[in-house]
């Protein structure tokens, strides 16, 4: 008998609370690409740049449901995620995960598939991971919608090269 409610228990509170599995899934998916980290893209006080590279990044993976993921980080970061960042990707219905901006570490360079840098990063990076410079990306300060429609012409090179099995 025991048994039976065992294996009934996930249907029972599936019916019971419908997000649930989703939220399961969302959470074990999350955890997953967080030890996966596939592409590092860098911006001096990870709070602008790298967070709308990121978001973007994630979103158009998850759209074409390729296993990548990216980060966002910080050559001398801030303390919050920049006001022009964060209501330029709210009003696009972008989700992002960064809530406060992180260092760049060694850790996430020996995780990384490559890393996009939009300002110079210490040579030592380099040694782990290969660095692209985006360095023709505007502020998102400045506007926004210039420094979107930038990142977002380097995505669709940076998607089409990691496609193609390029590194």
């Amino acid at each position: 008998m025991t048994n039976r409610l065992e294996l009934l228990l996930p249907v029972v509170v599936a019916l019971v609370w419908p997000g649930f599995a989703h939220s399961q899934s969302k959470n074990t998916e999350r955890a997953s690409m967080r030890h996966n980290v596939r592409i590092v893209f860098v911006c001096e006080h990870g709070a602008a740049l790298s967070v709308v590279s990121a978001a973007y990044f994630n979103k158009i993976a998850r759209e074409e449901h390729l296993e990548l993921y990216a980060i966002a980080r910080g050559t001398t970061p801030q303390k919050d995620v920049s006001v022009s960042a964060r209501e330029g990707l709210k009003v696009d219905g972008v989700p992002f995960e960064t809530k406060h901006p992180h260092a760049l570490s060694g850790k996430d360079a020996a995780q990384a598939r490559r890393i996009v840098a939009f300002c110079p990063i210490p040579p030592k990076y380099s040694r782990t991971a290969p660095v692209e410079i985006w360095d023709d990306v505007p502020v998102t300060g400045a506007n926004y919608g210039l420094a979107r429609d930038a990142i977002l012409r380097h995505l669709r090179e940076l998607f089409r090269q990691l496609k193609s099995g390029d590194k």
